[in-house]
């Protein structure tokens, strides 16, 4: 059985209420947190759309099913390998899968997660499903960065922000996977209380090195560091973790920015600019990141 996040819970029961009254639109985008969190709501997704009960009793036969990763009206599109994109090929399998008739009566879940991670040609497929959608099929876009999808994608779906987790759940989260309170609440602050984003810091063996670059990125909007020793502090880092986790450390500063009906201009471009490059890292994963986040900084700071 997935495991489901409690903070995802709620969505999930009313998306499952929804496929049970017949109100699910075909297409839905549904928005999270964190690439971490878009592939553990697209794991719970079918568990719930699938379920004979509609509650992920892990029981019925739909459930046994998905459990034995043997469903034949199910389809998860993800990044395979060490690719960093969905691929078109890998779309049109998902549509071949939609073009066919159910075998089963709660008809065809199709995930695409994290969507963000779909190339053009391969967004550009979905575009003949997500306009004459098939009978009896649902597909899902699960992402954390929405702006990275094409507006042709985007308008078509039918959204849905996922909440995120208040501060309690976030931390017993992190202490039911055995962190002290202290390490716990050190890696949500860097990780803005994103609890699987902490998750994947502390797996890293990187944490004290992330919060270095994290506290130099501070800095240096504060005006007391220069680009030169962001780029420095970024050497040897995970490229895909160290964008997440600055990601997420400029919205925690545009959200307490928010909070004091305050705007911070250079702040939301920082922001803006990172999100680009995070999707410019998925579509050509050997740029140099060091040298772009200077290259940033320059342009913007």
């Amino acid at each position: 059985m997935a495991t489901i996040l409690s903070w995802h819970k709620p969505v999930l029961e009313e998306l499952a209420g929804r496929r049970q009254s017949e109100r699910l639109p075909h297409a839905m985008l549904l928005t999270v947190g964190s690439d971490p969190e878009a592939t553990a709501l697209a794991a719970a997704l079918p568990h719930f759309m699938l379920c004979d009960n509609h509650n992920a009793c892990g029981l019925c036969r739909a459930c046994r099913l998905l459990e034995q990763s043997a469903h034949s009206d199910y389809y998860l599109c993800q990044p395979e390998g060490s690719s960093k994109v969905i691929k078109v090929d890998q779309v049109r399998a998902l549509l071949n899968l939609g073009a066919k008739t159910a075998n089963y009566a709660a008809g065809k879940v199709l995930i695409l997660a994290p969507a963000s991670a779909l190339n053009r040609n391969a967004a550009n497929a979905l575009l003949k499903f997500l306009e004459e959608p098939p009978a009896n099929t649902y597909l899902f876009l699960v992402s954390s960065r929405t702006s990275q999808l094409p507006a042709t994608v985007m308008s078509r779906c039918q959204k849905r922000i996922v909440a995120r987790p208040d501060p309690n759940q976030a931390l017993e989260f992190l202490q039911n996977r055995g962190l002290t309170d202290q390490r716990a609440q050190t890696l949500l602050r860097l990780a803005s209380n994103e609890p699987l984003l902490a998750i994947s810091i502390e797996d890293s063996d990187a944490a004290d090195a992330l919060i270095g670059a994290v506290g130099v990125a501070e800095n240096l909007l504060a005006g007391e560091a220069t680009a030169r020793e962001l780029g420095q502090a970024a050497q040897g880092l995970d490229a895909q973790l160290l964008l997440m986790v600055l990601i997420a450390n400029a919205h925690q500063f545009a959200m307490a920015e928010a909070s004091k009906n305050t705007l911070n201009t250079r702040l939301l471009q920082w922001h803006k600019a990172l999100v680009e490059l995070h999707g410019t890292y998925h579509r050509s994963p050997n740029i140099n990141i060091p040298l772009a986040l200077e290259q940033l900084c320059v342009n913007i700071l």
